[in-house]
């Protein structure tokens, strides 16, 4: 225990603000490894995707097969998921994600890209035609026992055209922006201008470094990305208000009593007397979405993966980023005012002589 204590108190010792450069430098490393991963997925792809666009962004077919014998379905599941697969692939079309409904169903998604329909993505009959020759040919296969018996009528499919992608892109990004500018206000508010815009950087820096992260590690893209955006916008911001609230418990008694402040100092105290506060409510929030995405399906995978990287980008920027981001500014805002009291001092001076 006290090795581990001596380590925390060396800890303390570090000068965040004073390496703050060094800080902002690493989120742009991930930004610079982001894009050199996504040119490599789009030159090895046919599709030319800078990353793993799921359905909800670009269109797609939801595919649902029910099965007659759930118990047969559950133990041949791999079997069978493969058979639908290679039936897809036959048509030059590849499934981004599969899950299973029950033990008597296996849902399956996949693009609207299709070379034999022209190379084209959202070509609704195209795509139609195709869905229906796949359903066909499935019934064949389960008529022939090559796979499981298919319940009559158990085929269905559902397409997402390119509108309603469009659509769901457009809410999404107007939702993100009126949280960002809703937050941006409350932080002005209760604290100060430079607080405010400070917490809105980091809130981009974690927004950036959470998709940045998806697409190194090529999860998919989905709907549920606007639920985790938000997640991590609501969470992110609570950590940077304790630091900011501390910041105010140092600097506003100060300012009260007319006194000088240094900025460093106050910054570094402010930090690491929240850093344990922020990084066991990280740990704890981190420790559940881990098992979750370990354990779960396909699809909590895909909302998973992204809440665990912002996670990680929200603590970064609420311990490094957003309050040297603060310091900057208050250091620059002071020395603005300070330039123009000393020309207003030499307008009423050069005006008495």
């Amino acid at each position: 225990m006290s090795k581990i204590k001596n380590l925390f108190e060396k800890v303390k010792k570090f000068d965040i603000y004073g390496n703050r450069v060094i800080f902002y430098i690493i989120p742009l490393i991930v930004v610079l490894v982001m894009i050199v991963c996504g040119l490599v997925y789009q030159l090895g792809s046919d599709k030319q995707y800078f990353a793993n666009i799921g359905i909800d962004f670009q269109g797609g077919t939801i595919l649902t097969i029910e099965f007659e014998d759930s118990k047969a379905n559950a133990a041949n599941y791999d079997k069978n998921l493969q058979i639908i697969k290679d039936t897809v692939a036959s048509h030059d079309v590849s499934i981004s994600r599969d899950q299973s409904s029950g033990d008597s169903t296996i849902i399956v998604q996949y693009t609207n890209w299709n070379k034999g329909v022209g190379g084209t993505v959202n070509d609704a009959d195209a795509m139609n035609n195709l869905n229906t020759q796949i359903q066909s040919e499935l019934y064949a296969k389960s008529d022939k026992g090559e796979i499981d018996k298919i319940v009559t009528n158990g085929i269905n499919f559902s397409t997402i055209g390119n509108e309603s992608s469009k659509n769901l892109i457009k809410t999404s990004a107007i939702a993100v922006s009126i949280a960002l500018v809703l937050m941006l206000l409350y932080i002005i508010i209760r604290f100060d201008f430079y607080s405010g815009l400070a917490a809105v950087i980091a809130l981009l820096h974690d927004i950036i470094i959470m998709l940045s992260l998806t697409v190194i590690f090529y999860v998919e893209i989905g709907d549920s990305i606007v639920a985790g955006l938000i997640t991590i916008v609501a969470y992110s911001i609570n950590n940077t208000i304790v630091v900011f609230d501390r910041i105010r418990s140092v600097v506003k008694p100060l300012n009260k009593q007319g006194k000088k402040y240094d900025v460093k100092e106050v910054i570094n105290h402010a930090i690491f007397s929240t850093m344990t506060r922020t990084l066991y409510t990280t740990l704890t929030t981190l420790v559940v979405i881990v098992i979750l995405v370990a354990m779960g399906v396909a699809s909590i995978q895909t909302f998973g993966l992204p809440i665990i990287f912002g996670l990680i980008a929200g603590f970064y920027s609420s311990v490094l980023i957003a309050a040297p981001l603060w310091g900057e500014f208050k250091t620059i805002g002071e020395k603005i005012k300070l330039n123009a009291k000393n020309k207003k001092f030499e307008k009423r001076h050069r005006a008495k002589a």
